[in-house]
Order: C-alpha cells, then structure tokens, then sequence
C-alpha cells in the first residue's frame, strides 16, 4: 500500500471541467433496504406523524393541481352498476401513445376550428373532433389527440383553488375560459370522446396531490378529484388529463405536459388514484381503502425504469441515524436521491449519497436529529435538460447522524464508485486510504490547494493512494483525467475540519 504525507506546497494549475448535480430527487423505489436500521414491507408501515392538513384539498400531481373538496357526480350511479369493467388483453397498442410527446396535428389545429372556442363551443368540438377522427390511424390514437388537446390547450385554475371558489366546470364554460380544475378537464375530454364515438365515463374519487405525504392520513373515501376511463375495443383504459396538463408551483401553475397518466395501466395508476366505485380501479381484486393508504408513494415513471416492485415497501420506514437502500433501473438515466426535512419544502445537503456498486445502485442516507424526513428519489434520462421526480416515502429516524457524504459531479456516472472515504468531514493531519472504481479513466489524483497527486492502480483495477490530510486546506476533490497534463474532471470533493 503506497502511503502518502501530502505537501503543503506544489504550484500546479488545475482546470475543472464539471459543476455540482442537480437538485433532482427522486422517492420510493428501492429493492432492498440494508441493516436492521431499516424496516420495510406492507405490514409495518411505521407510526405516521400526524400533521394538519392545509386548508385546501388537492387533486394534483405531488407538484401538481389541486381540487375543491367535493365534486359533483355527473355519472349516473343506475348506470353504472349495470356497467362491466373489462382489462385489455394487452396493453402493447396502447402503450405505443405514451411517448410523452403532443401530436403535431393537434398543436396545429386549423385556425377556422380554434376560432369556434369561445362563441361556439359545441361547434369547436364537433369540427374538432371531425378534425381528429379524419386524421387517426386507429382508436388509440383518437384518444391520444384528444388527451392532448385538452392538456395543451386548458390551463389549471389556480386562482379559483387557491380562492375556494368554485366556478361552472360544464365542458362549455371551461372551453370559453380555458381554465378549469380536474372536473372540468375530465367533462371536456368526455365531451370529445362522446363527439368522437368513443364510449367514455368521468370517474370521481381520491387523489394523492398537493399537500399529500406519507405522514399525513388519507381518508381515500373523501372524494377529491376526477379522471377519466374510455372505452376501446370492449376494455377499460384510465385517463388522467389534469396531471398531464403540468404543475401547481407555489400559487401559479406551470405548464408540463406529458403522458404519464394517460392509458397507464391500473396496477401503477392506484398508487395516485383511489375511485368512490371499486370497480373503476379496473384491478382484478380491487384494493380497500386501508391497503391504498399504506402504498407508497410512487409516480408513473418509477414502474417504467426501476426493477423493484414498489409494493415491497412501506411508505414510511424507520431509521437509526442511517440507512442504505439498493435499487435497479433500465440503462440510459440517472439516479439521484434527497433527504428533505418532514414538510418536504427544505433540502439538507450532503445527506444521501448514490453511486453504482456491481449491478445495482446504493444509496446512503444519513440524518441530522431524531425527526422525521422525507426522502425523494429523482430520474435523469441522459438526453434530457432536468431530473424528474418519481417517488418519494417517510423516514422516522430514532437517532442523529453526524455523517455527511461528499458532493458528487456530473462527471461521477455509473463507471465511478468511492470504496473508501465515503463519509466526511475529513480531519485535518489524520490518514484516510483513498480506493476508487473508475472505469474507463486513465488517471485519478487528490486535487487541493493546486497540488495534484496520482492514485496509483493496483490488480484489481482500484485506483488508491494512503495519505495524511494536510493542515492548510479546507477540501480535497478526487478528479479524472486521460494524461497527466491534460484537464481534470471533478468527481467528488470532501470538506476538510
């Protein structure tokens, strides 16, 4: 083992080409929570700390729009339960239009068609919907274009959530406004599916939207918000076009449009939305509210990258100061993990730590006090600008931490993993064995102070070094290089007390 006392002075110019992560977060989709500091499974779901809940009911996505508490049923209850709830054989046809992308043709719907919107609506949606059936290839697609119609074109009334009030929500005022909270998005859509043939049902029910959390109590029977189920080729399919319209952010909303919610299948789509009627969970043995109540709290795009199945786990576990969680996704994204306080409002910084170990991703958390957190799981696909949230679950930690992990770059990927410190503050004058795993890189050095100072690599592949931590420097980074002059890449960098 090569040991190392580092100098205080060696005047030597290094360039950084990466800047920190972002702030993404992600929640709950691990596939095995390490040590006995941790429980998991359906039937220990932790006690919850009570909270009050805000004033305002919610019906949007966790960062998404909310609801008047009690919505009007426009369904008929005597036609319904005579109505059958058949599941598709499959779902390959269907899953062909989740691809988070708007039809061209509806962002280009004629002008003499948009024109009818305000004066004439009952005539903008028989041209529309004519505008559409000429210009679908099957069924699906029909449903697609008038999914994004709605969610592009209507905008969430966040003014009238915030304000209680509570305006007409009928398809023909929400057209004339634009704006509606899910009652009226989910009467628009039907309108379209009745102009275009296609046998639809609004749905009535709970929503885990804004101002959920996994230490607030739901009471799935007190309905809060609305959905849509349509009918195609004799099956049942669920439609949720408010939540893929975008967000509530603070008191404004933002438009997000996506397909997250749109033909998802009912296993992943009762972890958001509990229906007043069993049936409309499409589910063959429907979940009671008590079993939706201990679901975690797991967003569409969980089940399409991670392995695990997100119904292994509590949406709350315990903890004694630390935990590590283990999960897996599909190749082509990024994960990234947060720890947040209980309201889920204020980020702690360096208390979670990912990287790839073998064939599955560790996450190491940590926690300040015996309180509660709230941790969020994020998702980077490679191509794209930002993570996204995919789930996030409850910590009740019984003891404090005082365990940080060091800041991770962007250039720190799959190939990269820290054997050793993983943990910091480091201490000045004391020795720390340095051992990374970094595929594909040439050269992995120490970097303070201008000093830089080569790892060496032994059988294994390991790059490592022993060295003493120098009085005079407040942080160590650990970057990358291809030659010994050429520019350094930052991987991790560690505080220094």
């Amino acid at each position: 083992m090569k040991r190392l006392i580092i100098p205080a002075v060696t005047a030597v110019c290094v360039f950084l080409s990466a800047c920190a992560t972002g702030t993404g977060v992600i929640d709950d989709f691990f596939t095995t929570l390490i040590g006995p500091s941790a429980d998991q499974g359906a039937e220990n779901t932790g006690a919850p700390v009570e909270k009050t809940p805000p004033k305002a009911r919610n019906s949007g996505k966790t960062t998404g729009p909310a609801v008047p508490d009690r919505l009007p049923v426009l369904a008929s209850v005597s036609a319904r339960q005579t109505r059958t709830y058949p599941r598709p054989a499959s779902y390959e046809a269907a899953y062909a239009y989740r691809n988070d992308t708007a039809d061209p043709q509806v962002r280009r719907l004629p002008q003499q068609i948009e024109s009818l919107r305000s004066k004439d609506p009952a005539e903008y949606v028989r041209q529309a919907a004519a505008y559409i059936s000429k210009n679908s290839k099957d069924p699906f697609d029909k449903v697609k274009k008038a999914h994004d119609l709605v969610a592009l074109t209507i905008r969430y009334d966040a003014a009238s959530f915030l304000a209680n009030r509570n305006p007409p929500q009928d398809y023909e005022s929400v057209l004339k406004s634009k704006l509606a909270v899910c009652e009226g998005y989910s009467n628009v859509f039907k309108k379209f599916c009745d102009e275009l043939g296609v046998d639809a049902e609004v749905v009535h029910g709970y929503g885990r939207g804004v101002g959920s959390s996994p230490f607030i109590d739901e009471n799935p029977a007190d309905s809060n918000h609305a959905w849509n189920i349509v009918f195609i080729e004799n099956a049942g399919y669920l439609i949720d076009c408010t939540w893929d319209a975008g967000n509530l952010r603070g008191s404004s909303f933002q438009a997000d449009y996506t397909t997250d919610y749109l033909f998802l299948k009912p296993e992943y789509f009762i972890y958001n939305h509990f229906p007043e009627d069993p049936r409309q969970q499409l589910l063959e043995k429907p979940l009671s509210p008590v079993a939706f109540s201990r679901l975690p709290f797991c967003r569409p795009k969980y089940f399409e990258i991670f392995s695990a199945e997100a119904g292994d786990f509590a949406k709350v576990l315990r903890a004694a100061g630390k935990t590590e969680l283990e999960f897996s996704l599909k190749d082509g994204f990024t994960p990234s993990v947060e720890v947040y306080d209980e309201t889920g409002n204020k980020k702690l910084e360096h208390r979670s730590f990912v990287q790839k170990e073998g064939d599955l991703y560790r996450a190491y958390l940590s926690f300040p006090a015996a309180e509660n957190y709230m941790v969020r799981f994020f998702i980077k696909k490679e191509s794209a600008r930002a993570a996204e949230s995919c789930a996030e679950f409850g910590v009740i930690s019984t003891a404090a931490s005082g365990v940080r992990y060091p800041t991770q770059y962007t250039s720190f990927g799959p190939g990269i993993s820290i054997i050793s410190p993983l943990e910091m503050p480091l201490v000045k004058n004391q020795t720390y064995e340095f051992k990374i795993r970094a595929e594909g890189k040439e050269i992995i050095a120490l970097l303070y102070n201008r000093n830089i100072i080569p790892l060496e690599k032994d059988e294994a592949g390991n790059f490592f070094i022993e060295a003493e931590i120098p009085s005079n420097t407040k942080e160590i980074m650990i970057g990358a290089a291809n030659n010994p002059r050429g520019r350094y890449e930052g991987l991790v960098t560690y505080e220094v007390k």
